[in-house]
């Protein structure tokens, strides 16, 4: 396993003002891009590049309000940046806008590394909406995505093939290029950063007190818990390491390096100010930091087999130190990794399995708690985590076992239960939780197709009472219920053309009431569609008409007058 050995300071550098690093400011060469602000001209502000030994030069100059967040392509020409409710574009020494006849709040957004193209997570002003929209730097929208859940962060990979969606609610989405959900994810805790590599299969997050790294299914790798509050986390092009920059107090700030298997193998303090922004080249040979006093550092990684080097005592102290924080599976991991380095460390070995039996007694402690409570899936879940970490733990896969088979009966049983007092949706739940534990569960898929069409039924005859009701809307609801549930047939049709004219036919006259006519006369068109005999519509159409007709007329008169 190649692990970072050293770190060394390349150079450090103050430039009063500069913004916080973009994400892919840093390249594999050693070279920075900045984006400060002129020291004579308000409102001037310059994209400078970084050599390698620290020395500046200004690449291009523009003219904007402050922005609260730029992101820079790799060739320094092409650049975004947002205010709260303005999106800039920067390209060929001309500033344009995005979506400039649209009023939203931006919440983050995301260039590619070859400046071309780039992601934004926006919402009305309302803050009720929230969306995601890819375009290019000449300003074209290539689509929009709604999601359910307020955005905290977004991220994209240096080709901007894949967009990473990180949610208040602890909501992780994979969207591609062509806006196809690619997987979700659901943390336990509001996320608050997020990165993705350029290997499909690797996808960093900050949140819930640590960082985790999801696979291109959308299954969580590792999670680490890490002090402070996580600002920012990078990822290198292959996923081989993360970083992850973090506030501690009001003027410090720590920078941690974590290896693919999630073992923080580096950090470094920065103890003057508060750090704002991390940068990690494609590479992952070079990192670069800024802070909030205008500091900007850059760093060398190195590379090697860290832990066939380490001595014993201090690999000892690291799975130690795991232990004590409640990490065992992170302590078994870091020992696994040792033995392959050094397979005669029988002192590793000692601990390995001292590791895994504390596991086990973990795992095994929490999935009694669980099933106490009848959380099944919980216990099955800190099960199926032993096992990740030891699958030859014959013990463990015998309880496990025994635990789907105790949860299937329960499941079964609850959804019999629920079927007899004519519960046909919380049957229904129930009976897939008994496939989910027992998937040969013959009975249960019986049942469950039993289930289907008691629900169904139900759904239909609510929707007929709230049809006489007059309730066209919640009719609506419970009939298109009944037919995700199975019902077909013309039935089912003409119920649901018999509410969608009621309810078109009464928006329509209290349109009509309000003098809104052409929305009026919109509803009572609608109406005709379903029913073209409808007396009633083919009346209002008429007055509607003629009403529309005088109005336009009386605005005619008044111009002239």
């Amino acid at each position: 396993m190649s692990d970072i050995t050293n770190v060394n300071l390349l150079w450090q550098r103050k430039a009063r003002g500069a913004a916080a690093l973009a994400r892919f400011a840093a390249q594999d060469d050693g070279t920075l891009l900045v984006s400060v602000p002129d020291e004579l001209e308000a409102r001037t502000f310059h994209i400078a590049r970084f050599d390698p030994n620290g020395r500046s030069q200004v690449l291009e100059t523009y003219n904007v309000e402050t922005l609260r967040k730029t992101e820079i392509g790799s060739s320094g020409s092409a650049f975004v940046g947002v205010t709260d409710d303005d999106f800039y574009l920067f390209r060929e020494k001309r500033k344009s806008r995005f979506l400039a006849d649209r009023r939203a709040s931006y919440t983050d957004l995301a260039l590619s590394a070859n400046g071309q193209r780039f992601a934004a997570a926006l919402c009305d002003l309302l803050l009720s909406g929230n969306t995601i929209a890819l375009g290019d730097i000449g300003g074209r929208l290539l689509w929009t995505k709604d999601v359910t859940f307020p955005i905290a962060r977004l991220a994209v990979d240096r080709e901007a093939r894949r967009i990473a969606v990180a949610g208040e609610s602890g909501d992780l989405l994979m969207l591609d290029a062509a806006r196809d959900t690619l997987w979700t994810h659901r943390a336990e805790a509001a996320l608050t950063a997020v990165a993705t590599s350029d290997a499909a299969d690797r996808t960093v997050f900050a949140g819930g007190g640590g960082v985790g790294v999801v696979d291109g299914e959308g299954r969580l790798v590792w999670f680490t818990p890490l002090p402070g509050d996580i600002i920012e986390v990078a990822i290198d092009a292959e996923g081989r390491t993360a970083a992850a920059l973090t506030r501690l107090d009001q003027s410090a700030g720590r920078l941690y390096f974590l290896s693919g298997e999630g073992l923080p193998t580096w950090d470094i303090d920065f103890d003057e100010a508060r750090p704002t922004g991390l940068s990690l080249s494609a590479d992952g040979q070079h990192a670069a930091v800024s802070l909030r006093d205008g500091t900007l550092a850059v760093y060398r990684l190195e590379y090697g087999e860290r832990l066939a080097g380490a001595a014993t005592d201090q690999v000892l102290g690291e799975a130690r130190a795991a232990l004590d924080a409640g990490n065992a599976r992170q302590a078994a991991e870091l020992l696994r990794a040792r033995l392959l380095a050094v397979p005669s460390d029988v002192s590793a070995c000692e601990a390995l399995s001292r590791a895994l039996s504390e596991l086990r007694r973990r795992a095994f402690h929490a999935a009694e708690t669980a099933e106490a409570v009848q959380d099944f899936v919980g216990a099955d879940t800190h099960l199926a985590e032993l096992l990740a970490a030891s699958a030859l733990d014959a013990e463990a896969t015998a309880l496990r076992t025994a635990l789907r088979a105790r949860w299937a009966a329960f499941a079964f049983a609850a959804g019999r239960a629920a079927l007899e007092r004519g519960d046909g949706a919380a049957a229904e739940a129930r009976f897939l939780e008994t496939i989910e534990a027992d998937p040969l569960h013959t009975e249960a898929r019986a049942a469950l197709a039993h289930a289907r069409q008691s629900a169904s039924a139900g759904a239909l005859q609510r929707g007929k009472d709230l049809l006489a009701a007059g309730r066209f809307t919640d009719a609506i609801a419970a009939l298109a219920e009944a037919q995700t549930r199975g019902a077909t047939g013309p039935e089912v049709t003409a119920l649901l053309r018999e509410a969608r004219t009621g309810e078109a036919l009464a928006l329509g006259n209290k349109l009509y009431q309000d003098r809104q006519y052409a929305a009026a006369l919109f509803q009572f068109k609608k109406v005709l569609r379903f029913d073209p005999a409808n007396a009633e519509a083919l009346q209002k159409v008429g007055y509607a008409q003629n009403l529309l007709q005088d109005r336009d007329l009386n605005e005619r008169f008044t111009r002239l007058e």
